[in-house]
């Protein structure tokens, strides 16, 4: 365990015993995840504090103080995520908080289950994201999505995936040429509405019949149909083209969904675009290799994306860019 991370335990197990009265030991926290964000997630499995989950963070990434602000502002519009029990606040931008345990059930646990559970479960994940996107929010998120942010992406992909991993000369230059900005150009330019950011099979857990929204901290105006194609085309679960086509008609019917399918495809391209260049940063410069291993089915469900977007699509000379820079 790093340094942030030793810390990290100090302050949940101090914040443990203030809201509970007991005494917590280290062997009492079960470390969840501690990633290179400056997060720490722990468990206690403390007799007298179970059900809690404690989160510490610090200033390292500016969306890690948004957690509060938007677990707040999502309950009071009814959206399914973690209750908030206790919270402090640490100072230069560090903080942590108690949440409701949510158990160890995701989406991503149904990953080789049955396609009758792993499809009710999707329709659930699916109406809680579109409460999220119908909401208003009265509480100050991430910046919007824009063409320079899907710029970014593009020039993630390219550094990454392209030139790390495939070694590809195509790298250089990759986002400024004229059919990434025409792309960014057109996806910024249409209607946007709250946003998940990070909508994928890890961010949704399960509880009886219920999907919760996890890690939302990144939430800011976008598409909706970016977090519809996150998790769509999610290389962790790696879905049929049936059961997402079935799933996308669902979510497509939804009360007041305004999502097209011309725009979940377009944003498929960009997410699977950001999600590789992801891939390959933190197999290589974190050394998570598991990540690596994602690698080809994100390239096999972007190729496929880039196969079936329409000729007309504004997105479409994007799309056989991509396709040569992979060949």
């Amino acid at each position: 365990m790093n340094s942030t991370g030793a810390s990290g335990l100090q302050v949940l197990m101090r914040l443990l015993h203030e809201y509970t009265g007991s005494v917590v030991q280290k062997c009492e926290m079960r470390v969840v995840a501690e990633g290179a964000s400056g997060r720490l997630i722990a468990r206690c499995v403390h007799p007298d504090c179970g059900g809690l989950i404690g989160i510490y963070w610090t200033s390292e990434r500016k969306d890690n103080a948004s957690f509060l602000p938007a677990a707040d502002g999502l309950r009071r519009a009814g959206v399914a995520v973690p209750k908030v029990y206790a919270r402090v606040d640490c100072g230069g931008g560090r903080g942590a908080c108690l949440v409701q345990d949510l158990g160890e059930k995701s989406l991503l646990s149904l990953r080789g289950g049955s396609t009758e559970e792993v499809t009710e479960a999707y329709r659930a994940a699916l109406r809680a994201i579109h409460k999220l996107h119908m909401v208003q929010p009265d509480w100050e998120m991430q910046p919007a999505f824009d063409e320079a942010l899907y710029t970014w992406e593009q020039d993630y992909f390219a550094e990454h995936l392209l030139g790390r991993h495939l070694h590809s000369g195509a790298a250089e230059g990759f986002s400024a040429r004229a059919e990434c900005r025409a792309a960014a150009q057109w996806l910024a330019d249409q209607e946007r509405s709250p946003v998940h950011r990070d909508f994928q099979s890890q961010n949704v857990m399960l509880v009886g019949g219920d999907a919760y929204l996890i890690d939302f901290q990144g939430m800011r105006f976008g598409l909706p149909e970016y977090d519809l194609a996150s998790l769509l085309y999610d290389p962790y679960m790696d879905l049929s083209d049936g059961l997402r086509a079935a799933l996308l008609e669902y979510a497509l019917a939804l009360p007041g969904s305004k999502a097209t399918p011309q725009r979940v495809l377009a944003c498929a391209l960009q997410r699977l675009m950001q999600a590789l260049g992801a891939f390959a940063n933190i197999g290589y410069n974190r050394g998570n290799s598991w990540y690596l291993e994602l690698i080809p089915t994100g390239i096999r469900n972007l190729r496929g994306v880039c196969a079936v977007i329409p000729s007309h699509s504004p997105v479409a000379p994007l799309a056989s860019c991509v396709q040569t820079v992979l060949s």
